[in-house]
């Protein structure tokens, strides 16, 4: 009994403990973003940038110290670096508009013309409805018009009300419309495979190889999608769709 007492004890101070240790760490996160936020209202954004960086080092998944780090590159004129974070920060809140709109703003102020793909403008249009809002979201919306549409159908079978009948069928269309939506979210937000292009000067080419033969220069700060890996290359996939190799040191993943 008294043995039992001993473990029991020794399990309660190691609880105490790393409760102990979480705390102390929360504590320390957050003491560096309020040094870092003193840093950055004071426009001393070279420091700035040191303390965000050194508190995403201890906590990656601080959506607001990405998006703080990609306001304070953006002001250092390093747009590459600010849409990089920025994008790290909507990976973790897709619904975040302010984000949104920064990466929108950084990317007209890298590109004065860029050139997207030919995609059927409907389809190109239903994509950007989707993707304003998380999977979250759209699961949310999905189980609203579900239950109606039950509802509707449990009514219409006791009162063979049509009205309510045509009401169930509609809103049990918008329930697989929702659903659709909300696997397109999802499937966008857990994909790992999109990078920034950093390296200035870089190229794509149509193998893996050293050699430049045909070789065609490629923007700093664009995001690409990562399609397949080769040792030290990647494929990716340009906004216009185009395809070729970069090698991985040219590009930082999101």
């Amino acid at each position: 009994m008294g043995r039992m007492n001993k473990v029991i004890k020794y399990i309660v101070l190691f609880g105490y403990w790393l409760l102990a240790l979480g705390y102390t760490k929360a504590q320390d996160s957050k003491s560096l973003f309020q040094t870092a936020n003193s840093y950055y209202q004071n426009k001393q954004y070279e420091e700035a940038e040191k303390m965000y960086t050194l508190l995403l080092k201890k906590d990656k998944n601080n959506a607001n110290a990405y998006y703080n780090l990609g306001n304070t590159y953006y002001h250092l004129k390093n747009y590459p670096s600010a849409v990089l974070n920025y994008e790290k920060a909507k990976k973790l809140q897709p619904d975040n508009k302010y984000v949104a709109h920064n990466i929108e703003l950084t990317n007209n102020k890298q590109f004065s013309k860029i050139e997207f793909s030919k995609e059927f403008f409907v389809t190109k249009q239903l994509k950007n409805v989707v993707h304003t809002k998380s999977s979250g979201s759209w699961s949310v919306f999905m189980l609203i018009v579900l239950w109606i549409s039950v509802i509707a159908f449990c009514i219409h079978f006791f009162t063979t009300n049509k009205f309510l009948f045509r009401t169930g069928v509609l809103f049990f269309v918008a329930t697989i419309i929702f659903a659709g939506f909300t696997y397109s979210s999802f499937k966008s937000e857990h994909q790992h495979n999109f990078a920034i292009v950093m390296q200035t000067n870089a190229f794509i080419k149509s193998a893996p190889v050293e050699s430049m033969n045909a070789a065609q220069a490629i923007q700093t700060g664009i995001k690409v999608e990562i399609i397949d890996t080769d040792k030290n290359w990647l494929k990716i996939k340009l906004p216009n769709d185009k395809t070729g190799w970069i090698e991985k040191s040219s590009v930082e993943m999101i």
